[in-house]
């Protein structure tokens, strides 16, 4: 009889409690007219963002717009992943938007579904969430570099502590944010938690990928969580009249490296990520506005094979566009390479324990490179090409 009531029991309260935001939101793969909005939930549902411009109204004043999360014409109602890519949005403005997911409770067979309660964020209680699109023409830029936290959680917390999320266009995690990528649960323990927490739910957040992000046997399903337009970790971004470039370094080891235990195949990934490279020179995609690239391994900085993979194959390219300067880490220290015959352009490398708060104006990108409290304070400024 006790073993009955206490299956009862949980029973009951699996009903009660129904579905749960367990993550998120937060912000990626933003531009001027788009953004995708991501959380996570503990079971499957069908999920969706209202949304509606900042007003004076409240957020309850007439109903919203929802856009679902939609994958090749099918709104997506099994999963706990949950992708929402708006469009059409305008360019430089702000937005309100709330979250919700509908839990599925059953899915007999064809398309017959059942759902059963609603999670979603409120706004009757606090602010909705808010955001701001990008802008089309060029102006002033702010945004901030993270790197090599190795999922030192709170140790993030204390580095950002003092910068001002609502003045930053962007967030960029210029890799090994983690060790290795072991589960859905590691990725946000490690990092984004507390990402979320200090600035992603209206600061939009860009994953490069580091080496140490390829690790893992969860590592791919990595992309599931930063989405491109692109499919691939490595993009081009045009924000406010600057171009961002967003390489994937991959490993810094031969593939053949027993420690991968034959799992990796970067040459020929970075094989055709130089191909499309080229193409986006040859087609005129970049070479109108400043370049600034971000790049987690840096190259000629090093002597293990990922290193020297990636000046063959990138730096080609790289050295005849009209490149500022290269934002890497990897390295665990501090380096400052000018621009030289070999790579005419320079390299910064930030280490393990400080950020990069970078402003584009008046014609530089000039970048504060700080630990927390100010300790171990450096400037660079760089003319903008």
């Amino acid at each position: 009889m006790k073993t009955v009531f206490i299956f009862l029991t949980l029973c009951l309260t699996q009903f009660v409690h129904g579905i749960k935001i367990t993550h998120g939101p937060y912000i990626c793969d933003m531009d001027s007219t788009t953004a995708t909005i991501l959380w996570i939930t503990d079971k499957p549902g069908i999920s969706w963002v209202e949304i509606a411009e900042e007003a004076d109204d409240h957020f309850y004043t007439k109903e919203r717009i929802r856009i679902y999360d939609v994958k090749r014409g099918r709104r997506q109602v099994n999963d706990t992943v949950h992708r929402v890519r708006i469009k059409g949005l305008k360019p430089d403005t702000k937005y309100r938007y709330r979250i919700f997911s509908k839990e599925l409770t059953e899915w007999r067979n064809h398309d017959w579904v059942t759902y059963g309660r609603t999670a979603s964020s409120v706004v009757y209680r606090r602010e909705p969430y808010r955001f701001k699109t990008f802008p089309t023409q060029a102006r002033n830029l702010s945004f901030l570099v993270l790197n090599d936290i190795h999922e030192r959680a709170e140790y993030l917390e204390e580095l950002c502590r003092g910068i001002e999320p609502d003045k930053l266009d962007f967030v960029v995690l210029n890799g090994d944010m983690s060790h290795s990528v072991e589960n859905q649960e590691h990725i946000f323990k490690a990092y984004m938690d507390t990402c979320v927490s200090l600035f992603a739910k209206s600061t939009p957040v860009f994953l490069n990928r580091g080496n140490h992000e390829t690790r893992g046997k969860f590592a791919d399903k990595l992309w599931d969580y930063f989405p491109t337009q692109t499919d691939e970790f490595y993009h081009l971004k045009h924000i406010a009249g600057v171009d961002f470039l967003f390489l994937d370094s991959g490993e810094d080891k031969p593939d053949s490296d027993t420690e991968y235990n034959e799992t990796k195949a970067f040459d020929e990934y970075r094989e055709h990520e130089a191909e499309w490279l080229k193409a986006l020179k040859d087609d005129n995609a970049v070479g109108q506005h400043p370049l600034i690239v971000f790049c987690h391994i840096p190259p000629t900085l090093g002597t293990w094979h990922g290193y020297h993979h990636i000046e063959q194959q990138f730096l080609p390219t790289l050295n005849r566009m009209n490149v500022t300067a290269m934002l890497s880490g990897h390295l665990h220290r501090h380096v400052h390479q000018e621009a030289n015959e070999k790579v005419k352009f320079p390299i910064l490398v930030n280490s393990h324990l400080s950020y990069l708060l970078c402003r584009v104006a008046d014609g530089h990108l000039e970048i504060e490179c700080s630990e927390p409290g100010g300790k171990n304070r450096k400037h660079f400024s760089f003319p903008l090409k």
